[in-house]
C-alpha cells in the first residue's frame, strides 16, 4: 500500500540502500523462481493464523476491506465493459441492483472472503479458494450469516494449481493481495490464465519492488503505522508491474490497464493514483483461440 512520506534520504544512503536491495532481491528470485509450488509455507502459516481476525472492524486487516472502495468497482467496471454475461430470461429487471449476475468470478486467494462477497451481492457467483484452511473457515462461517449470498459463494482450502488440473473455467479470475505471498509467481500467472475463460478477465492488485515501497510498503506499514501485520511481507517477493505483464501476455493476455494505488492510514482511505511505484492495480485480458 502507498503511504504518505515526506522525508529524505542523503543521495550515498540510498545509492547503498539500492544495491543492497537489487542484490537481496536477485538472489530470492533465483531461490523461488526454480520452484514449481506456489504455496510458500511461511506465508501459508501466517495466514492461517488469522481465523479470528478477518473480519474486525478495525483489526489488523481492515485496510484489506478498506480496499473494497477500488477494487469491487475495478472488477465491476471492467467485466461490465468487456464481457458480456449469460442471463437468463426475466433477469433484466435485476441487472441494477445485481449488475454481475451470471458471471462466475474466481477469488484466488480470497481470506476470509472479505472480497468474495460484495462480488456476491452483486449478483455474481463466487468461487473462494485458499490454501489456508483457516481462512476458508472463516469465509465459510461469515457466509452463513448472510442468507443473501450464501447460495452464490462457495469455498474451498486448495491452490489454483488444482483447478487447473479439473479443468475448471471462470468468466474472471482475482488476485487480490495475493501474488505478493507466493512463490514462483510465473507459475501461478500461468495456473490463474489457465482457468480463465477465453475472452475472461483478470484482475491483480499488489505491491511493486521499488526502494520506496520497501520504505513505506514493509517498513512503515508494518512497523509505524501497523496498518498490517508486522513481518506479512516479504520485500523480495514484491511484483514489478512490467515483470507482471510480461508473464501474462506470455500466457496469451494482453493487458489493458495498470494504475496506481495509494491508501492513506489516517484516513484508513484507498484512492486511484498515476504512480505505480508503490502499489498498483491491473486489469488483462485472456486472448481468444
Amino acid at each position: 500500500m502507498r503511504l504518505a512520506f515526506t522525508g529524505r534520504l542523503p543521495a550515498s544512503r540510498c545509492s547503498q540502500l539500492r544495491n543492497l536491495l537489487r542484490r537481496w532481491s536477485s538472489s530470492s528470485a533465483s531461490s523461488t523462481e526454480h520452484n514449481s509450488s506456489t504455496i510458500h509455507e511461511d506465508n501459508r502459516k501466517k495466514f492461517d493464523d488469522f481465523v479470528d481476525k478477518w473480519w474486525k472492524p478495525d483489526g489488523e486487516l481492515s485496510c484489506l476491506a478498506n480496499m473494497n472502495s477500488l477494487r469491487v468497482p475495478l472488477i465491476r467496471d471492467g467485466l461490465l465493459q468487456t464481457l458480456q454475461p449469460l442471463r437468463s430470461e426475466g433477469n433484466s429487471s435485476k441487472d441494477a441492483y445485481r449488475p454481475l449476475e451470471g458471471f462466475h468470478i474466481l477469488d484466488v486467494g480470497c481470506g476470509g472472503g472479505l472480497l468474495s462477497e460484495p462480488l456476491a451481492r452483486l449478483g455474481a457467483r463466487v468461487t473462494g479458494i485458499d490454501p489456508t484452511p483457516g481462512g476458508i473457515e472463516a469465509a465459510r462461517k461469515h457466509a452463513d450469516l448472510d442468507p443473501d449470498i450464501r447460495d452464490r459463494v462457495e469455498y474451498e482450502a486448495v491452490e489454483v494449481e488444482k483447478l487447473v488440473e479439473r479443468a475448471d473455467q471462470f468468466d474472471a479470475v482475482v488476485a487480490s493481495e495475493v501474488i505478493e505471498h507466493v512463490q514462483n509467481f510465473s507459475h501461478f500467472v500461468k495456473s490463474c490464465v489457465a482457468v480463465t475463460k477465453d475472452g475472461g478477465s483478470l484482475f491483480f492488485t499488489t505491491i511493486n519492488r521499488t526502494l520506496l515501497s520497501f520504505l513505506l510498503a514493509k517498513v512503515a506499514a508494518e512497523y509505524i503505522f501497523r496498518v498490517v501485520p508486522a513481518g506479512i511481507h516479504d520485500w523480495r517477493m514484491f511484483l514489478p508491474p512490467e515483470q507482471l505483464q510480461e508473464a501474462l501476455e506470455s500466457n496469451g493476455c494482453f493487458v489493458r490497464l495498470i494504475h496506481g494505488t495509494l491508501y492513506n492510514p489516517l484516513t484508513k482511505s484507498w484512492s486511484w493514483v498515476k504512480d505505480p511505484s508503490i502499489t498498483y492495480a491491473l486489469h488483462a485480458i485472456k486472448r481468444s483461440g
